[in-house]
């Protein structure tokens, strides 16, 4: 019995101390975009500017979390989406559990007029490539100034215009960000209608307890009263005068 206590309070040491996995570092597991306007950074600094803004309702992978951005990543180099890395401020999105698929848009956009692939969302900026009309650019997000879509096209990552190309159409994640409440069960027919008669009673009730000693009162004080209530007045005594004899009737 000693010996085995021996080894289990080996093991509880042992276990004790272990090494937590590099997989709970601090930042990592899923997260979900709930407001618009959310960016998407180069660098985790204030200094920088968002390449673009990430799409409301769906979600994002940290890895981990340095000096309140979380650093993440987009899509897996499958259907023409090149893997991108970059950083999100964690106050502007909210921890989630796994998330359905789709985990974030795969849209596509159709130019509608050559253009030139831009370094900044500014017809000022430096070009990257030449955008010839009818082909395909891959859709990261809008730029937060509005009117510019980030994209990659030909292998190059940069800004085109919002009227070159056609507009995406995405749709939110199919998984609501407020639930909405589940209703409640209608009330059982036998109750609904057991309720009102109960309550009807109990009115009833309390009318009678009510009305019944106010009828004897007003009974009781209007009730006529024989003789106003007052005793009878004996008869007056008749006594005899010099004139009256013992024969009188009214003396007998």
């Amino acid at each position: 019995m000693k010996k085995a206590l021996e080894i289990l309070c080996i093991c509880c040491l042992f276990a004790a101390s272990a090494p937590i996995p590099a997989a709970a570092a601090a930042g990592g597991g899923w997260y979900r975009v709930t407001d618009d306007g959310v960016g998407f950074y180069s660098q985790p600094s204030d200094a920088s500017d968002a390449l673009f803004t990430l799409e409301k309702t769906y979600y994002i992978y940290a890895s981990a979390e340095t000096g309140g951005y979380l650093e993440v990543s987009l899509f897996d180099n499958t259907g023409g989406f090149a893997r991108i890395s970059g950083y999100v401020k964690a106050a502007d999105v909210e921890e989630s559990l796994t998330p359905a698929e789709p985990v974030y848009p795969t849209e596509t956009l159709t130019v509608t007029a050559g253009t030139v692939l831009k370094s900044g969302a500014d017809p000022s900026s430096a070009d990257i490539a030449a955008v010839v009309s009818g082909r395909t650019a891959y859709y990261y997000g809008e730029a937060p100034s509005g009117g510019w879509y980030y994209v990659r096209y030909d292998n190059a990552f940069g800004y085109i215009s919002a009227g070159c190309v056609s507009a995406p159409d995405i749709a939110p994640h199919p998984t609501p960000i407020d639930p909405e409440p589940e209703p409640e069960p209608p009330a059982d027919d036998d109750q609904q209608t057991a309720a009102p008669a109960d309550t009807s009673t109990g009115e009833i009730i309390l009318i009678v307890l009510i009305c019944v000693p106010a009828v004897v009162i007003v009974l009781l004080l209007f009730m006529p009263q024989k003789n106003g209530g007052k005793k009878p007045r004996p008869p007056r005594p008749k006594y005899m005068s010099d004139n009256d004899t013992f024969d009188d009737p009214d003396l007998l």
